[in-house]
């Protein structure tokens, strides 16, 4: 049998949806406002995506 590189796909993306989440409730409750809040949680989801790049390697190690 071959060994496979494992991918980290689902990890990153449970960084990235933690991330947004925290990032959507502080603007939320900082702003007061639904809009502003949820495109905080995406900038600051894709921002988790893009750094848990660390975390992934980290489980590979």
């Amino acid at each position: 049998m071959s060994t496979r590189e494992p991918s980290y796909r689902t990890l990153r993306l449970l960084c990235a949806n933690g991330a947004g989440m925290v990032g959507f409730l502080l603007a939320y409750a900082v702003g007061r406002e639904f809009a502003l809040a949820l495109v905080a949680g995406l900038v600051v989801a894709a921002i988790g995506y893009v750094a848990s790049s660390a975390v992934a390697e980290y489980a590979g190690a």
